[in-house]
């Protein structure tokens, strides 16, 4: 096999939805996280269209973070970055600036991360609980922990 022909299977492989078992194995370890900083969080997944695929509310999960949790899962699978990284994006003067006004739903705050193998978004993940760096804590190490995935531009190291 040609390195094009590999390099093409490898991506063509990547560009499959997020499956339900592997959207509980990463709810697993976002819980994990949570629990390892004592915050009862909610956990959304979805996949790449930003369609549900999982919730999870811890005991003692805010009420709010029901909400907020899959809002920002959508978010960062329709826009493709974390939601972190869109925030920016949406200031005045940057390339989005309006976006916030112009559709509902979308969350500006980081705690959404897209979940990618190679260059495709296979789904996402929300957080919801803590303050923003809480959020975006466990999002990373639940996606750190997943095979494949990858950070992306919005996901701090």
């Amino acid at each position: 096999m040609s390195t094009l022909d590999t390099i093409l299977a490898t991506e063509l492989a990547a560009r499959r939805p997020l499956t339900l078992s592997e959207a509980t194995r990463i709810a697993a370890l976002a819980e994990i996280e949570a629990r390892r900083i004592a915050l009862p969080v909610c956990i959304a997944l979805c996949d790449a269209a930003g369609e549900p695929l999982l919730f999870h509310r811890m005991d003692g999960a805010l009420p709010a973070s029901i909400t907020l949790a899959p809002a920002k899962a959508r978010t960062a699978a329709r826009y493709r970055m974390g939601t972190d990284e869109l925030g920016r994006q949406t200031q005045p003067g940057a390339m989005l600036e309006g976006l916030g006004a112009a559709e509902t739903g979308t969350v500006l705050f980081g705690g959404g991360l897209p979940i990618c193998a190679g260059a495709a978004v296979l789904g996402a993940i929300g957080i919801s609980g803590g303050t923003v760096e809480q959020d975006m804590q466990i999002a990373q190490a639940a996606t750190r922990g997943h095979w494949g995935a990858a950070l992306t531009k919005g996901q701090v190291k």
